[in-house]
């Protein structure tokens, strides 16, 4: 769930359905499925984050944090399950989705970050629990590398933020609306 506001516009309750959904929701999964799988000896985490939990992005202070924080729980619980190596963990990191979920969100560069089709990242998905070994997912290419952006000088981490337009793309957001019947 995407609330797409400024941060001083959003309510606590606002706030804490976001992270509810988009972060605490796995970790209540977890602890309903993971038992299971460890007493089988084997099974497949999947966990989709998203390119902003790095990144950040203006007016999506509330999914980027909860996204940064299933990035970091992935990352521990993949080190937790190295005692069970048939159990393996997928993260997905997927830069903006053609979803109803993004309505109206600008693509800041089509070039450099094409819209992805929930369809391809199924198919990796698919294909990666196929292959039963662990992985990270992320696509298109430039969400392979986003994460050297956090490495950069400070200054150089502004311009290739306005270049990207990373912080303009929220500004004509309508997200999912409610039909009306």
């Amino acid at each position: 769930m995407v609330n797409g506001g400024n941060l001083v516009d959003l309510s606590i309750d606002q706030i804490e359905r976001s992270i509810s959904v988009n972060l605490l929701a796995h970790f209540y999964t977890l602890k309903a499925f993971l038992p299971g799988m460890i007493r089988a000896g084997h099974g497949t985490i999947v966990t989709v984050s998203s390119v902003i939990g790095t990144t950040g992005a203006a007016q999506l202070t509330d999914y980027a944090a909860a996204k940064a924080g299933l990035t970091a729980m992935h990352a521990s619980l993949a080190a937790e399950l190295k005692a069970y190596p048939d159990i393996k963990t997928v993260l997905v990191t997927p830069g903006q989705l053609s979803t109803p979920l993004f309505a109206g969100v600008r693509t800041p560069n089509a070039f450099f970050a094409p819209i992805v089709e929930p369809v391809d990242v199924a198919k990796e998905v698919i294909k990666a629990i196929d292959g039963g070994s662990s992985d990270n997912l992320a696509m298109p290419l430039y969400a392979r590398w986003v994460g050297w952006l956090n490495v950069l000088p400070v200054g150089m981490q502004k311009v290739a933020r306005w270049a990207s337009g990373v912080d303009e793309g929220m500004r004509g957001y309508v997200g999912r609306r409610e039909e009306t019947k």
